[in-house]
């Protein structure tokens, strides 16, 4: 089984307000976010949320996610991803998304769990023309890896320990490489979804 954790803890202090609850197309982001691993594969997805969680939680419509709150969030991202990993439960590998890039299509989720379930790679990044993006799926094998990191940071490190066991798989989707930070960051992100939406099925 391959879980999703989405984390979704962040102040948005670049935003200004809580990026998780902002409307797009009349849907919150978070929410437009899950609702691509609703429609994959993926067997568990975990939400960590944090800062203004009462708030998302009040404006949000959650489905079989496991949500999680980490009351460490100012610790940083990394106190997010140990707590989101706890709560995998028995996966094979967890796909680690933000909760503020809602672009990333499902397609995308299955073509990673696709290339993860061929080749057992510790590490699999979809990448767009070339560029790599976002979400990376990890598997269990470096999973007290990812716990390790401390502070507000990812999971670059570990991916840059297991270069050797990195797999890129090439999806048709610019949403991996968008994510949403600012206002300026929703404007674009809005004209995208416009621009995808008229485009031939």
């Amino acid at each position: 089984m391959i879980a999703a954790v989405v984390l979704a803890a962040g102040a948005s202090s670049r935003m200004g307000r809580p990026k998780q609850t902002i409307s797009l197309h009349g849907v919150p982001m978070l929410e437009m976010a899950l609702e691509s691993f609703r429609r994959s594969n993926v067997g568990r997805v975990v939400v960590v949320l944090g800062a203004n969680a009462v708030e998302v939680r009040k404006r949000m419509r959650f489905a079989h996610e496991v949500v999680v709150v980490n009351e460490a969030f100012s610790e940083g991202m990394s106190s997010s991803l140990r707590l989101g990993l706890e709560n995998t439960g028995e996966a094979d590998a967890a796909i680690i998304a933000m909760g503020d890039q809602p672009f990333v299509l499902p397609d995308t989720i299955n073509r990673m769990i696709a290339a993860y379930d061929e080749s057992r790679a510790r590490i699999v990044i979809p990448t767009y023309r070339g560029a790599r993006g976002n979400p990376v799926l990890f598997d269990r094998s470096v999973f007290s890896q990812i716990k390790e990191i401390r502070g507000d940071v990812g999971a670059k490190a570990v991916v840059q320990r297991n270069a050797g066991q990195v797999l890129e798989v090439e999806v048709p989707d610019r949403g991996v490489l968008i994510d949403i930070d600012t206002p300026s960051d929703l404007d674009r992100g809005s004209g995208f979804r416009r621009r995808r939406n008229r485009a031939p099925a």
